[in-house]
């Protein structure tokens, strides 16, 4: 190719090139073309994370709820087993025997989120006591008599404590 020739290959070129440019109206629509697509994705990918938030909750949710319908039928083997060491009397070795094995269904079921109301003392709260009766007392709306204890699991309720509770008499 002669240099004659590619000088004319060259001054071709350039008026393509510019009949290719875009001009700044077109410009300025790409851009907000490309403003929107950036604000599309940062939307799905807020919302990808929003799905995988809710996807945990209610995983977390499934368990608790497999753990709570177990602790339902254990806490009352719990008790009947308590029951029975409260009624041991001197038989030393049944007593101690049950009590490990009160330690042990406490700790399995503390393992699992499931922790004992304190209620004995306490003000009466109709959120986690259940008042079997009234009973003449010192001060109004105190728990004076557990009859079952409560149960929570993972902060919620699981079964409330079943008390006496106190009234001034008059």
């Amino acid at each position: 190719m002669t240099r004659k020739h590619k000088e004319e290959e060259t001054s071709e070129a350039a008026p393509q090139a510019e009949e290719t440019a875009a001009s700044p109206a077109e410009v300025a629509a790409l851009e907000e073309e490309v403003g929107k697509l950036k604000n599309a994705l940062l939307y799905e990918r807020a919302e990808l994370e929003n799905f995988k938030k809710r996807t945990e909750k209610r995983y977390q949710d499934s368990l608790r709820t497999a753990a709570e319908a177990l602790a339902k039928d254990i806490i009352p083997v719990l008790d009947n087993l308590e029951r029975a060491l409260d009624h041991a009397g001197e038989a030393e070795a049944i007593a101690q025997g049950l009590s490990q094995i009160i330690d042990q269904l406490k700790s399995a079921l503390s393992r699992h989120g499931v922790e004992e109301i304190a209620a004995l003392g306490q003000k009466f709260d109709p959120n986690l006591h259940e008042a079997l009766a009234q009973i003449p007392g010192p001060e109004a709306g105190m728990v004076l008599a557990v009859h079952e204890k409560g149960y929570t699991i993972g902060g919620r309720l699981l079964r409330p404590s079943k008390v006496l509770v106190s009234v001034v008499a008059q």
